[in-house]
């Protein structure tokens, strides 16, 4: 101790350490060459590296982490009790014995700026940035920069080892460290209360959902293909009915369909959009369909009755609803909308003059949360919405053996209700979902932007009567073998939704749809190509990604060049 700072004995200071006037320090180690600013105080138990800068008037208290050479800003802030109170709650005063002390850890060369409040039991990753006046409430992921109050991801550092590391076509990593602490609440909940099956977890999902549907009815289930099987029987589609769909979707949507007893039908797809085409639905209506004596629609190709449609909205973009839904009603066809790729987009209806969210404009919709989705579960998950609360009601016996209350069934029924887990880990994750599909809709803006000079590459289309939210961003290239190539070489990873039409899966093969029968369907599948699209894709990857994709085009055009040439042709 001197005149000017409070050390404690037991302080372990290492090599050439620099304190300044008016500081505090007990019970804490520091490392060699550090410097302690004016006014800073570091409790017992907390740590700080080699060559770090801790700025002046900081508090860093007990259980406090600092790594080698992190930079802490002014005034910053950190705490180590979740639920601080002074006294207890017969009214004596707290002690340490009172509360657990949580870690905090702030990792190898990251910088935090002045003024930012650090809750308790968060790790700021290696060579992240915390912006000034931020409130970290999560862990922040490596070479990220994050701002704000809750602080939330911003962008990516730039360097070289960020830019030398592939990039995934999803990244399902950085937004659950960013959201560990929120989840691990969540699951503590469940834990503590034993709450694993149904029960007010659920049921708050469930009217969090329907309002951000703006529907009156959301309804929990184990999966995307129940929501959309269990919409379909809630609604009276049954044994020998046909449902019509689409051949480019992923088969969950034919399996819906056909596990009710009916038959999935298919009509083409817009070329545009690549959903639902208005104009093949009503050429299908008209021509290969009749009436019988009853005024039933049947269709001409299996003589079944004609009693539903279902239009998916595929990569994040809803189909053409206000053609769909009249045709639906001209012929006395069910719309339940598969939108288990489009949470929160939207569509602009003529009819109605307004906008409606996905899930809101057929009988009933079915949504999936498997965890790749714009919301998704940490497992299964699924949810069907309706404005019908007998619908709502049907659906409700179906997921739970058809009982309304234990050991009293109405109906047979299965097996399909939501764990109550992911639906807390769901209810946490529901607040965040506009933002991100607003990052994904900023992404998809610098793709087309990226793009728009580049021939050899088709970009999506977004009518203005559509809000899309890019479930996936999907570009149609001519060699598309290659170019996956070409990009697995350089480090970046793709997909392909869905290199093989439903009418051409064997496990179709009995409906006997012969080549030809969907010609954009059957002319676009060989040529789409989904680039990474997440919400926390930084500029610097996107960059990448499109610099990659150009690359492939002039070596593909340069390529072209030669074997045209009269040089090439003597060779």
């Amino acid at each position: 101790m001197n005149t000017y700072n409070c050390i404690a004995d037991d302080v372990r200071l290492g090599e050439g350490v620099r304190l300044s006037k008016f500081i505090n320090l007990y019970g804490c180690t520091i490392g060699d060459r550090t410097k302690i600013g004016a006014f800073v105080e570091i409790q017992k138990n907390a740590s700080v590296g080699k060559n770090c800068k801790i700025s002046s008037h900081s508090f860093l208290c007990e259980g406090v982490e600092i790594e080698d050479s992190v930079f802490i800003g002014h005034g910053v802030m950190f705490t180590n009790d979740r639920y601080p109170r002074a006294t207890n709650a017969d009214g004596s005063m707290q002690t340490e014995a009172d509360w657990a002390v949580e870690r905090t850890v702030i990792k190898k060369g990251a910088a935090v700026g002045s003024g930012a409040t650090l809750l308790s039991g968060v790790t700021v990753g290696e060579n992240a940035i915390v912006g000034a006046g931020s409130v970290v409430t999560r862990n922040v992921p490596a070479n990220a920069i994050v701002a704000g109050n809750p602080a939330r991801v911003m962008r990516m550092t730039r360097t070289e080892r960020a830019e030398a590391a592939p990039i995934p076509f999803l990244d399902l990593v950085a937004p659950h460290v960013e959201m560990e602490q929120e989840l691990v609440t969540a699951f503590r909940k469940c834990l503590r209360t034993a709450s694993f099956v149904g029960g007010s977890p659920v049921e708050e999902f469930e009217r969090s959902f329907a309002e951000f549907c703006r529907t009156e009815h959301a309804v929990a289930v184990n999966s995307g293909t129940d929501a959309l099987r269990f919409a379909l029987m809630a609604c009276g589609i049954g044994a020998g009915d046909v449902v019509l769909t689409v051949p480019n979707t992923f088969i969950a949507t034919g399996e819906a369909i056909s596990q009710t007893g009916a038959l999935p039908e298919f009509v083409d797809i817009d070329e545009s959009t690549y959903n639902m085409s208005v104009e093949a639905l009503e050429t299908y209506l008209k021509v290969q369909c009749t009436h019988d004596a009853n005024g039933r629609l049947i269709s001409l190709r299996s003589r079944r009755p004609v009693t539903a449609v279902v239009p998916v909205h595929l990569y994040g973009q809803m189909a053409d609803m206000d053609g769909i839904v009249r045709l639906a009603e001209e012929y006395g066809l069910t719309v339940v909308e598969d939108a288990c790729q489009a949470h929160g987009a939207e569509y602009y209806s003529a009819r109605l003059n307004r906008w409606m969210p996905a899930g809101s404009m057929g009988r009933a919709a079915a949504f999936s949360f498997y965890p790749g989705k714009n919301l998704g579960a940490l497992g299964e998950g699924g949810a069907a919405t309706t404005n019908d609360a007998a619908v709502a009601g049907q659906m409700r016996l179906l997921r739970d053996h058809g009982q309304a209350k234990k050991y009293y069934h109405e109906i047979e029924g299965y097996n399909g209700r939501l764990d109550t887990i992911q639906a807390a880990f769901l209810a946490a994750k529901l607040p965040h979902l506009e933002g991100w599909n607003a990052q994904r809709r900023e992404l998809a803006l610098g793709y087309n932007r990226m793009f728009a000079d580049n021939p050899s590459i088709l970009t999506p289309a977004e009518p203005s009567w559509s809000r899309a939210v890019y479930h996936l961003y999907v570009v149609r290239v001519a060699d598309r073998d290659g170019m996956m190539e070409h990009l697995k070489q350089a480090g970046i990873g793709t997909g392909i939704h869905y290199p093989i039409p439903l009418h051409q899966q064997k496990a179709y093969a009995g409906m006997a749809y012969g080549a030809g029968g969907f010609p954009v369907t059957e002319r676009v599948a060989p040529e789409i190509l989904s680039l990474p699209m997440f919400p926390q894709l930084a500029a610097e990857q996107q960059a990448r990604v499109v610099e990659a994709v150009r690359l492939f085009g002039r070596c593909t055009a340069e390529g072209n060049a030669a074997e045209a040439s009269p040089a090439a042709k003597v060779r």
